[in-house]
């Protein structure tokens, strides 16, 4: 498959003790496009390595290629009161304003206790192996200059340096 290619494709996606994590169906496949950083990466190489409609694969991506480590020092702890919703419970994903710039980003609480709620700040899926089932039902090809996620990202940051941006030892 090329990278740039449409890629529709049905799912199942597992951890080992056979938990479903995620799924897309025939009747409401997954539709992306490679290249783009639309899949995590070790999820889009194993794609990439299929190149048939109907093709069927069963492999597994490890924490490193999903969504990395589970980082035990990765929690917040905040008072109660400072908590903007009224009540939260053990388990809750809520949102959490980022301290660099305030964009929310997905939480869960996982103890509340002595007036103070623990947030856990890793991705759910941290520090597991993921187990897939895929099935390719359709591949469209890459449209003419098709520049990748990462090739558009390094072709910007050149440009920054250009336009004024850290010109460092580059500067003409």
């Amino acid at each position: 498959m090329e990278l740039g290619s449409t890629v529709t494709l049905a799912y199942t996606g597992k951890l080992d003790d056979g938990t479903v994590f995620g799924y897309a169906t025939k009747e409401k496949p997954m539709v992306f496009q490679t290249g783009m950083d639309m899949a995590i990466d070790g999820f889009e190489k194993a794609i990439m390595e299929m190149s048939e409609v109907g093709e069927k694969k069963e492999f597994t991506v490890g924490e490193y290629e999903a969504y990395g480590e589970y980082l035990e020092d990765y929690t917040q702890k905040v008072p109660k009161e400072q908590v903007p919703r009224g009540s939260v419970k053990v388990g809750q994903r809520v949102l959490m304003a980022s301290s660099e710039d305030g964009t929310p980003m997905p939480v869960t609480v996982i103890a509340v206790e002595n007036g103070v709620v623990t947030f856990d700040m890793n991705h759910p899926l941290a520090g597991k192996s993921l187990n897939f089932e895929v099935e390719i039902l359709d591949i469209k090809e890459p449209p003419e200059n098709f520049v990748s996620a990462q090739e558009k990202a390094a072709h910007m940051k050149e440009q920054s340096k250009l336009l004024g941006g850290d010109q460092a030892s580059d500067y003409r």
